[in-house]
C-alpha cells in the first residue's frame, strides 16, 4: 500500500481564522441589513414648522420681496414698489407687526444680475428683525 505525503506546510489554523472572520463579517452585515434603524452620521435635522392648517394657507405668515437689477436696485413687496430702496425696506419690515416673527417667512426673488451684496444686506436686515428668510430659485436649463 502506498502512503501519500503532503509537501505543504501546515496552514490549517490560518484558514480556520480567516473563515471565522468571514463568518463574523457576514453576521454583521445580516444584522445591519435587517435593522430597522440605519446608522446616522452628521447633524440631527428636525422638520420645519409649517403654517399650513388643514389645506388652508395663511398669507399673513409669508411675504415676497422682489429685487430688480439696475444701477440702483428696485425693491417690490408683493406688487408695490418700495420707495427709498434698501432704506425703505427697513420701514416695511417694521410695519409688519406680528407677535411671533419667527413664524413669518420672507421669500427673496431676484434676478441673476442683482449683486450678491445687495441680496446679502437685505437678508441680514430680514434676519435682524427676527423673520425667516428664504430664496426663490429656478433650476439651470440643460441645453
Amino acid at each position: 500500500m502506498r502512503r501519500i505525503r503532503s509537501n505543504l506546510k501546515g496552514s490549517g489554523f490560518a484558514i480556520i481564522v480567516l473563515a471565522g472572520v468571514n463568518l463574523f463579517v457576514l453576521l454583521c452585515m445580516c444584522v445591519l441589513l435587517t435593522s430597522y434603524r440605519a446608522p446616522r452620521y452628521g447633524i440631527n435635522l428636525r422638520p420645519a414648522e409649517s403654517h399650513f392648517v388643514l389645506g388652508s394657507y395663511d398669507r399673513s405668515l409669508s411675504h415676497i420681496i422682489t429685487i430688480t437689477p439696475g444701477e440702483i436696485p428696485r425693491f417690490y413687496v408683493e406688487n408695490d414698489e418700495i420707495q427709498g430702496g434698501l432704506d425703505g425696506m427697513e420701514d416695511v419690515l417694521k410695519s409688519w407687526e406680528n407677535p411671533n416673527p419667527s413664524h413669518v417667512t420672507v421669500i427673496i426673488v431676484c434676478d441673476e444680475a442683482v449683486s450678491v451684496g445687495t441680496v446679502q444686506q437685505l437678508a441680514d436686515m430680514i434676519l435682524s428683525h427676527g423673520y425667516n428668510c428664504a430664496f426663490f430659485g429656478r433650476p439651470a436649463h440643460q441645453e
